[in-house]
């Protein structure tokens, strides 16, 4: 029996109590050693392999975790290996391999990056790159860098430059991309500046199958002199800006899971405009900026982390732009909503009445921005019981946003849910029910079978028919709008939970 043949079995037979097992490839230094370890790693899912190397790029999907400072012993091994099988520098040169692992303090990452530079020219000796190395003014990384930042070509110093804009964070590489495609750089160019800085190991691949990367922060500080440098460092950071900006355009209100995933990795980049960058974007982009990281976190429920952005938004809007703006206006409706959500009806309110006053004297009566104040400022007078003060925004508001947008729209029918739900809470059941049903029809027309708002309109209908004692035509209704609820936004999610108590509770009552 082979070794493959054995590991195969012991992999098969082996059956833990309980739990995955751990398996172990200690000190696999050698690409031979490699070779044959890879032909007997298991396959079942139940086995993480945790393999010790000096070596780079394994393949298989392996995630790399560097080490910090290594023993004088191991830095030498690792030069050498980066050096390759069959460069014989270090073993020509042992004391002054000793000296450069020494300069360079035993960091993997100076020893890498010094690697990769030797094994660009196999001529140069340790000798002469130790001698390259300043002794003053620099630290040893910062001068090490250097070496390496002089062996690229223009146009991949000026992606490490727009790199080093991201936050220390996973980055896609999709999105370097969408930044590059608004400087008009060449998508070969951009793809070759990837590998070089790869290769020279500037970056590091974190997920290759979604091409994701990181920087050592270290780097990352290295990247951001060069870039001060620069007289075109304001294009790159408004490029920067604008590409985060388009992504924050695209966050929804109603978060999906499918969202959530497709945005989640540049969360942290569009953090770093707000928080750093914010001077390079554009005034009419302003409020997306903070409004997508708000509507980011609110959509999943998380209203303290959604909270600061959309305050700062307020705050930076108004000191940019001045008090009489339409922004403003915007700005005080979702951080209005916000405290709506959480309940917080007396701070919400005064929000909702300047946002309704600045969008009138700015934009006129007739303005989509105003009907929105109108059902927003309905909503808080609903919430609070307060009817009679709730009917004629909610119908002001209606009538609004049919002359403006048409009968099918989306709005009609968040309107048309919007008045139900006051009638039924009125027990005005046979005014709410037509309206209800009108809604719910007209958002499956508009937004198909599947979407989060038909939901809504479900557990509309639902409870109408709940409150009716028609607790057999309500369950089909809340199981519909749970099904939708679970697919798009995830078990714990609020509106999910609440559907499924109102489900339990229609059961409960047949």
């Amino acid at each position: 029996m082979t070794s493959q043949e054995q590991a195969k079995w012991c992999w098969h037979n082996w059956q833990p109590q309980a739990g995955l097992v751990l398996v172990v490839l200690d000190n696999v230094d050698d690409l031979t050693n490699w070779k044959n370890c890879r032909q007997i790693l298991p396959t079942n899912n139940r086995f993480c392999v945790l393999i010790t190397s000096r070596l780079r790029n394994l393949g298989l999907n392996v995630t790399e975790i560097s080490l910090d400072e290594l023993s004088p012993e191991k830095a030498l091994n690792l030069l050498t290996a980066l050096l390759g099988e069959k460069d014989r520098r270090v073993q020509r040169e042992p004391e002054t391999a000793v000296n450069l692992c020494k300069w360079l303090g035993y960091l993997p990452l100076g020893l890498q990056l010094v690697g990769a530079y030797l094994a660009e020219d196999p001529n140069l000796s340790l000798a002469k790159i130790l001698q390259q190395l300043p002794t003053q003014q620099k630290s040893q990384l910062e001068a090490v860098f250097e070496l390496s930042w002089q062996q690229l070509d223009f146009m991949t110093q000026c992606v490490g430059e727009l790199l080093s804009l991201f936050a220390p964070d996973i980055i896609p590489w999709q999105l370097v991309e969408s930044v590059s495609q608004q400087l008009n750089w060449a998508k070969a160019d951009v793809d070759e500046a990837r590998k070089q800085l790869y290769k020279r190991h500037l970056i590091q691949s974190v997920a290759e199958g979604e091409s994701c990367y990181k920087i050592h922060p270290l780097i990352r500080e290295f990247l951001q002199g060069k870039l001060a440098g620069l007289n075109t460092g304001d294009d790159l950071k408004k490029a920067f800006a604008a590409a985060l900006v388009k992504i924050a355009q695209k966050i929804p209100e109603s978060l999906t899971l499918e969202d959530i995933k497709s945005v989640q990795l540049a969360i942290p980049h569009l953090t770093e405009v707000a928080q750093n960058l914010i001077d390079a974007v554009e005034d009419e982009n302003l409020t997306w900026v903070f409004t997508g990281l708000g509507k980011f976190y609110q959509g999943q429920g998380l209203y303290t982390l959604a909270a600061p952005w959309y305050e700062q938004g307020l705050s930076t809007v108004q000191t940019r732009l001045g008090e009489e703006h339409s922004h403003v206006a915007t700005n005080l409706s979702w951080l209005a909503s916000l405290y709506d959500f959480q309940g917080r009806y007396d701070q919400a309110e005064p929000l909702f009445l300047q946002a309704l006053e600045l969008s009138k004297r700015l934009l006129g009566d007739a303005h989509p921005d105003v009907a929105n104040s109108l059902n927003c400022l309905a909503n808080i007078y609903y919430y609070q019981g307060r009817y009679d003060q709730a009917e004629p925004l909610y119908l002001q508001a209606l009538e609004l946003r049919k002359r403006l947008l048409g009968d099918a729209h989306p709005l009609v029918a968040n309107s048309l849910n919007c008045l139900a739900n006051l009638y039924y809470s009125q027990r005005r059941y046979d005014q709410a029910e037509p309206l209800s049903l009108q809604a719910l029809e007209l958002s499956k027309r508009l937004l198909g079978d599947a979407h989060p708002d038909v939901a809504n309109s479900l557990n509309c209908l639902a409870n109408l028919y709940y409150s009716q004692g028609r607790y057999e035509r309500a369950e089909p209704l809340y199981l519909q709008a749970l099904k939708i609820y679970k697919q798009v936004f995830g078990v714990n999610h609020p509106n999910t939970v609440t559907v499924r108590q109102n489900l339990e509770n229609a059961r409960a009552n047949k």
